[in-house]
């Protein structure tokens, strides 16, 4: 019931603030330079020019370029980087190929917000709980970065959901309404000042679905603040509501998708159908995170983060019915010290990370989507440490050097309470061998704005819960984490009298013990070790800044273009008598193309143009079933106009597959029966507003 009162509580805030300050810019025009921009990359904050490793940065401004009810569009922009929406509230996201082990949700990916894990102690990661509006900037890491962030060969996404702002107060709200029955609805609150920085944001959104079967309802409250007690003491907390339910219509084979794409999963004798089953997720989340930073000098300083998360999940599916009640907590810490030794700048890191976490997880049979009889029921405990020590070291002639390592460990205990079955209780344990990880990074800055870089990384990934322990009930102790290592070159710059930025890397990545999806006899879904593969890589990306003058007509024009180059194949791959080795990696298109051209007006008129070509991706390891290819085009037009002094308004609306495409985003990869694809929405349009008012 909090859900519908959430609105309410928020109205009186939004006009009480008499004084207040809206997000809306009346246009935006880069002034920041490649040698200005920090990132966090391997949790240190310095100049994306110095860092070393392939890192992506997707600011508020570029979120904001779609229709924001989904990031999906947003983060496809990047080069390297797959979002994919299997249905509204489903998502998948590949960095580097990385979702070959994902039937669903994020895995191999650590995501941290507000410098809190997000990703459970496991490996997984609930992305759909996160609304557009918790992100203000982006930044992925692509490839192993365990020596300071733990498991995962995949890569880091880091989000922040407060980008700083000029001081005063703001308000905002807004709506938007579209195809589908979508629905939005937004209002947000933020005062900044030297001292001080809060923000209250509340977001309900809402959709039936292109497809039978497909409704999806989140309501999500955050409230951020950060406060400096002291030049030396700031204290930062984040907290965050979320309440999700979406329903899953379930894979299609290739006759059902050519025949009526919109239908859901039919059943057959032998199981329900996805409408018959009320094939569903419905969660409730809350997380509460702090974070403190205290400088004892101008060299020594610690930031430690502590958090606390509870969830209620059920789901019921085609061929069973879960409920899960799950907690977790943990911390971060890091110690830094600067030093200068001659023409040296050093700076050296030393932190551990630790989680953990409590499932209490019950499977029952489906009765037309009602628990039925209890098939077992678990307690799930996961615990992981991550102990890390890094330098980076700036050396003259424009060097940079960064050498980390990390120590990590990790354990499952699996104490099954019912197993009907077997009529009998038993407790399993499994710890993972301590893992050494260690990285070497360096750039060479060629000229003020441009930079040579090159590192080396291993990267584990343990499997997680879920692959331990799967959703037909079997227990996996069996199996191994995947290992790899990475050899990475990258130029990354500003040329052509800085109007172009370029973002270039070639990457050659070894992977042993690759663990992908099987299917059994009943079409639930297995893990299993396979050898290794083998993945090369080019990935680029550039920015023309045909216009940056706030004084002209056209105040800003972009043209932003990413393309990504996969040879990803599996190098030894033996299932049964069938021999893969060779083949392409399951689920990975060899190429993807995405242009973006973004322009704003000193008026107030902005429009924005995006074309995404994505090549054809194998569905199953032999190779014998692609999805077709696609072209992709997105547009969004608006105006943002300044009513008074204080007051502003912005009109927009767009389109979305303006080609009208018929294809499938999120395709089951190895899918029991053939049931491959997830077709996506046709031609679909959006029409919005928001309404603001500031005072600096």
């Amino acid at each position: 019931m909090i859900k519908y009162f959430l609105p309410i509580f928020c109205l009186p805030i939004i006009f009480q603030l008499a004084h207040a300050q809206s997000s809306l810019d009346s246009s935006y025009v880069r002034t920041e330079t490649l040698d200005e921009i920090t990132v966090i990359g391997y949790d240190t904050e310095q100049k994306l020019l110095e860092t070393p490793v392939a890192v992506a940065v997707l600011p508020s401004q570029e979120i904001g370029a779609y229709d924001e009810t989904s990031l999906v569009p947003a983060m496809n922009t990047l080069p390297g980087v797959r979002m994919e929406q299997r249905s509204p509230g489903s998502y998948r996201i590949a960095v580097r190929g990385s979702a070959l082990r994902a039937p669903f949700g994020v895995r191999n990916i650590k995501v941290y917000w507000n410098d809190i894990p997000f990703t459970d102690p496991s490996g997984s990661t609930s992305f759909n709980l996160l609304d557009v509006s918790n992100f203000g900037t982006v930044e992925v890491i692509k490839g192993p970065a365990g020596s300071v962030y733990g498991a995962g060969t995949g890569g880091v996404v880091n989000i922040r959901s407060m980008p700083r702002h000029e001081n005063g107060s703001r308000v905002e709200a807004g709506a938007t309404v579209g195809s589908f029955g979508l629905q939005r609805y937004t209002a947000s609150v933020e005062q900044a000042s030297e001292q001080s920085q809060w923000a209250i944001r509340y977001a309900h959104q809402q959709a039936d679905g292109y497809r039978d079967h497909s409704a999806m309802e989140r309501d999500m409250l955050e409230l951020r603040g950060e406060f400096a007690t002291s030049d030396q003491h700031t204290l930062s907390a984040s907290f965050l509501y979320s309440d999700l339910f979406y329903q899953i219509p379930g894979g299609l084979t290739l006759e059902q998708f050519q025949e009526n794409p919109r239908q859901a999963r039919p059943g057959n004798r032998f199981v329900m159908g996805s409408e018959e089953s009320n094939a569903s997720i419905n969660q409730q989340y809350v997380l509460l995170g702090l974070t403190n930073e205290y400088s004892w000098n101008e060299k020594l300083k610690n930031q430690t983060t502590i958090y606390g998360n509870f969830s209620f999940f059920e789901n019921p599916f085609n061929f069973d019915y879960k409920r899960d009640s799950r907690q977790g907590g943990g911390g971060r810490t890091r110690f830094y010290y600067d030093q200068t030794l001659g023409a040296v700048e050093a700076q050296y890191t030393v932190g551990a990370e630790f989680q953990t976490a409590t499932n209490l997880a019950r499977n029952f049979g489906n009765d037309m989507g009602q628990p039925d009889t209890l098939n077992f029921d678990d307690e799930l405990r996961t615990q992981q440490a991550i102990f890390f020590a890094k330098a980076d070291f700036s050396l003259p002639n424009g060097f940079f050097v960064t050498a980390g390592l990390s120590h990590n460990r990790l354990n499952y205990d699996i104490y099954r309470l019912v197993d009907v079955a077997l009529d009998s209780t038993y407790q399993n344990e499994k710890s993972f061998d301590p893992v050494w990880i260690p990285h070497l990074g360096v750039t060479k800055q060629l000229t003020d704005q441009l930079a040579l870089r090159g590192d080396v990384s291993l990267g584990f990934s343990p499997p997680t819960i879920e692959e331990v322990r799967t959703n037909e009930g079997s227990i996996n102790l069996g199996l191994q984490p995947e290992r790899g290592i990475n050899y990475e070159l990258g130029l990354r710059g500003l040329v052509w009298n800085n109007r172009l930025q370029l973002d270039a890397s070639a990457f050659y990545f070894q992977l042993s013990e690759t663990i992908v999806q099987q299917q059994s006899d009943r079409g639930t879904v297995l893990y299993a070790n396979t050898g290794s593969t083998n993945q090369t890589g080019f990935e680029l990306g550039l920015t023309w800044f045909a216009i940056q003058n706030p004084d002209q007509s056209i105040s800003s024009l972009e043209v932003q273009s990413s393309y990504t180059y996969h040879n990803f194949t599996f190098d030894s791959y033996q299932k049964g008598d069938e021999d893969f080795s060779g083949n392409q990696l399951t689920g990975v298109a060899p190429n993807i193309w995405v242009t973006a051209l973004r322009l704003q007006t000193r008026f107030g008129l902005y429009a924005n143009l995006t074309h995404n070509f994505t090549d054809q991706i194998p569905l199953d390891d032999a190779n014998t079933v692609y999805a077709d290819s696609y072209n992709l085009v997105q547009a969004k037009i608006g105006i943002r106009k300044a009513m008074n002094q204080h007051w502003q308004l912005e009109i927009f609306g767009g389109v979305d597959n303006l080609l009208d495409e018929v294809y499938s985003l999120g395709n089951d990869i190895n899918a029991f029966g053939g049931r491959y694809y997830q077709p996506a929405p046709t031609r679909n349009f959006y029409l919005g507003l928001k309404i603001g008012r500031r005072n600096s």
